[in-house]
This record gives C-alpha cells, sequence and structure tokens, in this order.
C-alpha cells in the first residue's frame, strides 16, 4: 500500500458537469491568489505513477476524466459530455465534448483514450492504482469522439475506477520508452494535462504555481493564481493559518483546541473516506492470525483518538466508511485488553525468554513499526501502539523515514521495510474512499511476486485468503447494489476475523476555509468544482 488517497482520485476537486461546455472565456481579473499547504513534495506528477497523497493536489487542479463525481454524490459529465451502458453490462459508450484539448492546445480525442488503456496495461509502466483496468479487454474509437470499453465480465465500480481516471495525452507519451516514463521524463519537461489549470513554476520542497489553462474547455474559472506550499511542519501550517496566509488548510488534531483563534475562516467539519491503519507485513510470526489477533486486541484504539487526535477520528472497525452505502454497523470488534492479548501469545505457544521477550521456535516476536518522521501524530501513534505491544512481550522499535523510503524498494542489499522479508508493521493512512472495492488490498493476487518487485502490487501484507477472492470477485461483478452490500458485509465480517491489517480510525477532516472564498462545498464525497471557487 501508499500513503495516498484513491478517494482524492475518484471524487477530487473537480467533480462537477461539463455537458454542452464549449471553449469558455476564463474569468480571472483582479483575483487573489489561493493558497494552501501540502505536508511534503509530491513523488511525481506522471500520470498513474504518483504514490503519495500530496500527488493527488496538484492532479486535481490539472487532470479531467471522461466523468467525475460530484460533492453530491452524483456522476456528471468531465472530458465525456454522455455515457451508457449495454445491458449485459459488458459495454461502456462514452460521447466525447469535441471542443476538448489537452493543455498545449492538441484536441483531445478517442485516441487518446484508446492509448490510456494501453498506458494502464503495460506490465513494463509502473503503475501505482490500477484497479479496473484488469476487467477491460479492449477499448473501441468509434470516430475521433466516441469510444467504447469491452469488459471481459461485468465490472460494477467501472465509473468509480477507469471512467473516472486519468486520461494520457498519446501525442505526448507515446514517444517514450516505458524505462523513460518510469524515470519521471515527463516531470522534466512542462505537464500536458486537461483540466481547468496548468502548472506554471514548480520549486522543489517550496511551491507548485498553477495558472488557467488557455485550452479550457469548460465553464471559466475565476482565480488567476494558485499556490500550493510545501509546509512539512504542521505547527507551521496551523501558525500560517492563524496569519491569514493561507486561504485553505486542514486543522491539525493538535491545534484543534485553538481552532477559536482563527479569524476570518468558516470551519468545515466533514467525516473522510481515509482510515488510519497499522499494516502487518506477513513474513513470519505475521503469517499467524492469532499473533495478529493479539496484536489488535493490544492496540488502544479509543485512546489514540481521544489522546492523540484530540476526538478528530472515529474508531475503524473496517474499511467502509461510517454512514456510507456499503458500512455495516453490527460487525463486531475488539476492544482494547492486554491481558486478553497476552492469553492468546501463550496458548499459541509464546513463552518469555531474555529481556522478558516472548519467544517461539527459539525465535524472538519483534514487530518493527515504521511511519513517516514528517507526520507528528503518526510518530505519537507508534510509540503509543509500541509501548503496549511491548507490555505483552513483542519487541516494537519505533523506525521514522520519509515516505519514499518507507515505502520504497530500496535496494537489494538494503531494501525497504515492507520488501525486507522480515515482520514488519506500517502506520499510515489509506483513502478508501466511499466505494466499497477493496481488491488492491487484500486480494491474493496483487500479493507481490517477489520482495523487489514494484507497483502495482498493493497487497504489501502478503494477505491470502481464497474466501476473500471469491467474495471480492463477488463485490465487484454483482449488478445488484443491495446484492452488493450483502457481500461486502461477509468481507467486513471476514476483515475482523482474519485481520489483514488493523484499522485504527477514520478521520473527522476541521478544514479552515477563508471567508474571502466563495462557492467551496466539502462533503465526503469530495469539494465544489475549482471553476464553481472565487475570491474577494
Amino acid at each position: 500500500m501508499k500513503q495516498w488517497a484513491a478517494s482524492l482520485m475518484a471524487a477530487g476537486l473537480l467533480s462537477a458537469g461539463l455537458a454542452g461546455c464549449g471553449s469558455a472565456p476564463t474569468s480571472v481579473a483582479s483575483s487573489p491568489p489561493l493558497v494552501e499547504a501540502i505536508s511534503q513534495n509530491p513523488d511525481n506528477l506522471t500520470p498513474a505513477l504518483g504514490a503519495l497523497a500530496v500527488d493527488n493536489i496538484p492532479t486535481s487542479f490539472m487532470d479531467m476524466g471522461l466523468m467525475y463525481l460530484t460533492y453530491k454524490d452524483t456522476w456528471a459529465p468531465g472530458v465525456a459530455t454522455s455515457w451508457s451502458v449495454s445491458n449485459n453490462g459488458l459495454d461502456y459508450t462514452f460521447n466525447l465534448n469535441p471542443n476538448a484539448k489537452w493543455s498545449d492546445g492538441t484536441p483531445l480525442t478517442s485516441a487518446d483514450v484508446v492509448y490510456t488503456w494501453h498506458y494502464m496495461t503495460n506490465p513494463k509502466i509502473q503503475i501505482t492504482y490500477d484497479t479496473g483496468w484488469s476487467f477491460v479487454k479492449n477499448v473501441v474509437a468509434e470516430g475521433p469522439h466516441k469510444v467504447v470499453f469491452q469488459l471481459t465480465q461485468p465490472y460494477a465500480p467501472f465509473y468509480s475506477t477507469v471512467g473516472s481516471g486519468t486520461i494520457i495525452p498519446k501525442h505526448i507519451f507515446d514517444k517514450w520508452t516505458p524505462n523513460q516514463i518510469n524515470h519521471g521524463i515527463y516531470d522534466k519537461g512542462t505537464p500536458v494535462d486537461d483540466g481547468p489549470y496548468i502548472l506554471s513554476k514548480w520549486v522543489t520542497d517550496e511551491q507548485l504555481t498553477f495558472a488557467p489553462n488557455p485550452h479550457w474547455f469548460g465553464p471559466p474559472v475565476h482565480i488567476q493564481k494558485i499556490i500550493v506550499q510545501v509546509v512539512p511542519n504542521t505547527d507551521t501550517q496551523f501558525n500560517m493559518l492563524a496569519t491569514g496566509k493561507l486561504t485553505m488548510g486542514g486543522i491539525p488534531s493538535a491545534d484543534i483546541s485553538e481552532i477559536n483563534t482563527l479569524h476570518g475562516y468558516n470551519i468545515v467539519n466533514t467525516l473522510s473516506p481515509t482510515y488510519n491503519l497499522i499494516q502487518l507485513d506477513e513474513d513470519n510470526f505475521l503469517k499467524d492470525v492469532a499473533v495478529r489477533r493479539a496484536l489488535d486486541w493490544a492496540t488502544p484504539k479509543q485512546q489514540i483518538v481521544t489522546d492523540i487526535m484530540h476526538g478528530m477520528a472515529v474508531v475503524a472497525h473496517g474499511d467502509q466508511v461510517p454512514g456510507g452505502y456499503f458500512y455495516d454497523p453490527n460487525v463486531p470488534h475488539r476492544s482494547f485488553n492486554l491481558q486478553r492479548a497476552a492469553q492468546i501469545l501463550a496458548q499459541d505457544g509464546f513463552t518469555k525468554g531474555t529481556g522478558g521477550w516472548l519467544y517461539k521456535n527459539g525465535q524472538e516476536l519483534t514487530v518493527p513499526i515504521w511511519t513517516g518522521a514528517t507526520s507528528h501524530s503518526e510518530t505519537n501513534i507508534a510509540e503509543v501502539v509500541s509501548q503496549d505491544w511491548e507490555k505483552i512481550g513483542v519487541y516494537a522499535p519505533v523506525h521514522t523515514a520519509g515516505w519514499s523510503i518507507v515505502f520504497g524498494n530500496g535496494t537489494p542489499q538494503n531494501p525497504g521495510p515492507q520488501v525486507n522479508g522480515k515482520d514488519e508493521a506500517i502506520i499510515f493512512s489509506w483513502g478508501q474512499g466511499v466505494f466499497p472495492d477493496d481488491t488492491i488490498d487484500f486480494n491474493s493476487k496483487y500479493v507481490p511476486a517477489s520482495p523487489l518487485q514494484p507497483s502495482p502490487q498493493e497487497n504489501s501484507e502478503r494477505y491470502i485468503n481464497q474466501q476473500m477472492d471469491s467474495l471480492q470477485l463477488q463485490g465487484v461483478t454483482l449488478s445488484s447494489r443491495p446484492a452488493r452490500r450483502q457481500v461486502y458485509d461477509q468481507i467486513q465480517l471476514l476483515e475482523q476475523k482474519t485481520l489483514p491489517l488493523i484499522f485504527l480510525f477514520w478521520y473527522k477532516s476541521d478544514t479552515a476555509v477563508s471567508s474571502h472564498l466563495k462557492g467551496y462545498v466539502q462533503t465526503t464525497f469530495g469539494n465544489s468544482p475549482v471553476w464553481d471557487w472565487s475570491l474577494n
């Protein structure tokens, strides 16, 4: 898994309809810049290769898919003005906007959509997130403004994965080899995109600046400049809000008590479809479900929510967002109980040895905990979890590093923590989104074939369960929504029984939005489209 949110890819900031839109003028006269902060420099902006959550912030301004999910939980036109699906669920037809262009002025046509299919299914390109594309057997262009996706079998989440995904500019990428693409040749030039803004300047580790796309074919935008500043320290971000230097920004849980000191901002409260978790890389003892259950019992989730997140979270018992259609509130769960955890490990054959640590068959039960060095809350969570795991005899030293190191393959001599062939725990966030499909997380076909195999093998915990594989296949192929819900109820029960990972909490989002920013709306499903925003 990677520390980036699939929900941002599915919903994003650009989510309203474009039906009937031609080449629209851009309304930007006398607008001040919009400024927001991100915690670290983006990994890269190459389509579908980004590995970090922050990568989705700049691409949300620059990219437009065939369609988008609105903040009202409805699908709306993007590059496509209309779409339909055949009665058997195997053919999805999209009619493209004839006025659509890339930011360099090149027409966007069906050839780009066909090329996107080849790009997303090319095994030599290190795609990070390819969910849904394995169901597409062909993409056929019927003229320059009509494409038909032909599927191998019905696939219910098609719109949320493939239909709303990034479109690749064929005239830019087909001149490069997969190796050149993988090594960031796209980022070395001027990105070519199809959204309302273009990247005008990128100063690494400082800021990214965006200007209106002169060839944008949708509704006019009202903000002439967007600045995304790289500010790793959350205290600094809050101080920037307090001094009015940011147009919008999330309020860190540690600063939530000082929310009343922010003047000139409206506070938007939502439950984010992003959960915090402990990934358990199953290489040795962690393959044993009894060990995973014991660690789950020994994890103080409510304490984390109360003391570290300051109430800005809800304890998670699975990967379906509370209040969402597929969420099952009746799933049983484990409360914090060190005595129960110790009892399970004793019954599983572990005994105390040197230093008070647990041993089995002469091996020490060691589970190092890793997290990102720039995330203060997750570092605090790691320390608290380590203390409680060590109380039951599990040696759990805490390590922090840059996310690129935590999730990187490293080298054969010094592999990264999630591919080093040892039991490891990694604390990070995952954007499950409002859609239920979790195939890339827990399906056996996404287990890396070898320790150093790159993405898209997202099941880095190496969880294998045939019942889970079967249920996930049912979940994505059933056309009936109530029938799918029954399947995902079973999946949530299986998650609690077999623990592919430890679910910690769902984030509550308190976002400070300048009172000068108009037209901005935020819900669990995403935000109002950027062209509805204006600053005075």
